[in-house]
């Protein structure tokens, strides 16, 4: 039990309770005229498949950040399970390859809006967090990667995919 709390911890639920916020509102917005049970029901692997993808993508990105920022969240975030030792820096590692693996894997295998979507927000947040880019250093850059990833890539990617997915045309 002490390890899924620790890993609910890491996967920052904030972020969690916000990735599932826009994946499910972007899925109902896509269903506007298409509100029949039988659709709902036939489209509903596109919006788990696509909920998982977008989870494991957001703890492959806040992962790494707490990865390069340990140091700093022993002091700002103690809380947090590499910063406080509930898991090893290998572990984060593993934990962070594998989502990044997994929600790539999941994402190109359903479709190429959900796989580009998934991709440019993993690229984008590695982007933030890693050195030598590390945009993060910057208070501009890093709230227009935030803007970029949740406010325009996840939104108009996942409208795209699920319009696609329903057999609609693109607007």
């Amino acid at each position: 039990m002490a390890t899924i709390q620790a890993l609910w911890r890491f996967s920052r639920p904030h972020t969690i309770i916000g990735t599932t916020l826009s994946v499910w509102t972007v899925y109902l917005l896509a269903m506007l005229g298409h509100g029949t049970p039988d659709i709902f029901l036939a489209s509903l692997s596109l919006v788990l498949g696509a909920w998982l993808a977008c989870l494991l993508g957001n703890v492959y990105i806040v992962g790494l950040n707490q990865l390069w920022d340990v140091e700093i969240d022993r002091i700002n975030k103690p809380n947090l399970p590499l910063a406080n030792g509930d898991f090893s820096i290998a572990q984060g590692r593993w934990i962070v390859g594998l989502c990044g693996v997994a929600s790539l894997v999941i994402a190109w295998g359903l479709g190429l809006w959900l796989g580009l979507t998934v991709g440019i927000s993993l690229i984008i947040g590695t982007a933030y967090s890693v050195p030598p880019v590390r945009l993060k250093r910057f208070s501009l850059l890093a709230a227009l990667c935030i803007l970029t990833v949740r406010g325009i890539v996840v939104n108009l990617g996942l409208f795209l995919f699920f319009r696609t997915g329903l057999g609609s045309p693109l607007p």
